[in-house]
């Protein structure tokens, strides 16, 4: 590869000479150059390899690389004038005439700081990569830290919740409370499947969402009423996981659980475009006049604005947004980028 490469540059030193008419004496010195070169490349590379040390001050490898030009242009230059001495042709060899030895040594000179420059820029190149990578593995790791950091605090909010509710029909209703804390256990452990993944696919969101619905279900009987509107082709779309158990829960303490009449939640997906819309609508009590989602101090709101604004930055801005309905009620809106779920079997089974 070496000795190719340095073809390549023999052929390129001698292109301009044959405008005026190929001479092959010309032609070989160029090569013979060349390939002078290439013996000694591997000894370049060695001593570049050594200097390691020296990588982090660009003065010492300036000064290290100026002292070392010296013995390998001279190195060069003879080595190029023994290769060139059988060929008569190339009259212009060193030994063959002493007027032309300072043109072959500058020459030299100029190549050897050419090849030492070269080498000290891809090395740089090289390590400006390694550090963007670093970097970037840095950047992610302390977002998957801040996400994992966001869920601790929901899940014990949601858990303190959930207790709550079913402690109430600890004494009145044991079998109910039984049947609540089954469901709670189910969607516990569902839970830690999913907690090592930032993103699941919305169909296991979905039946991750069904075991707290489980609970609600037992708790409300007919007052409350669950609709699911997934399109298919939205269930293998990835979504964070643990994203519509809060707002379906806020859904429910605020909008439903108020009103002896109860009332009904949607949860509706549908890809469009390049994004993923998720709703959260339900028909009950609906927000106050005066609230806004800037001062929203609810636990459930402000981290899972926090989580989607860490995972889709691009999409900060509109990820979330929450408003009352025209006919009652509150709407809560998300909208993520879209991208596939690689494992698309459970999905169809769900």
């Amino acid at each position: 590869m070496i000795f190719l490469a340095w073809t390549v540059v023999g052929f390129f030193q001698f292109l301009p000479g044959i405008v005026n008419g190929l001479s092959w004496p010309f032609v070989a010195s160029k090569l013979i150059e060349a390939w002078a070169w290439a013996i000694l490349t591997p000894a370049i590379l060695i001593i570049d390899h050594k200097l390691a040390w020296a990588e982090n001050s660009i003065g010492k490898i300036v000064i290290i690389f100026a002292l070392l030009s010296i013995p390998f242009t001279v190195g060069h230059t003879y080595l190029s004038a023994i290769i060139q001495y059988p060929i008569s042709q190339i009259w212009w060899s060193p030994f063959r005439n002493e007027n032309y030895t300072i043109y072959y040594f500058m020459a030299s000179w100029q190549m050897f700081c050419a090849v030492a420059g070269i080498l000290q820029a891809l090395k740089y190149h090289n390590d400006l990569l390694e550090n963007r990578l670093e970097l970037e593995r840095t950047e992610k790791t302390l977002i998957e830290s801040r996400l994992n950091a966001l869920r601790l605090q929901l899940e014990p909010h949601f858990l303190f919740n959930a207790l709550n509710a079913i402690s109430s029909d600890v004494t009145t209703n044991p079998r109910l409370a039984r049947d609540m804390l089954e469901n709670l256990g189910a969607l516990l452990r569902s839970s830690l499947d999913c907690k090592e993944r930032a993103e699941i696919s919305l169909a296991q969101e979905l039946e991750l969402l069904e075991h707290y619905l489980s609970i609600q279900r037992v708790r409300f009987g007919d007052r409350l009423e669950i609709k699911i509107d997934a399109a298919p082709e939205a269930l293998s779309m990835l979504v964070p996981s643990m994203l519509l158990q809060p707002l379906v829960e806020n859904a429910i303490r605020h909008g439903i659980d108020g009103r002896i009449s109860g009332g009904t939640i949607v949860i509706a997906a549908s890809p469009s475009s390049d994004y993923l819309d998720i709703r959260v609508l339900d028909d009950g009590v609906g927000l106050p006049h005066d609230w806004r989602l800037d001062d929203s101090t609810g636990i459930g709101v402000r981290v899972t604005r926090e989580r989607l604004a860490a995972l889709y930055p691009e999409s900060a801005e509109y990820c979330l947004t929450i408003g009352r309905r025209a006919t009652g009620g509150t709407e809560v809106a998300i909208r993520i980028p879209l991208h596939r779920s690689e494992s698309d079997g459970h999905e169809a089974t769900v």
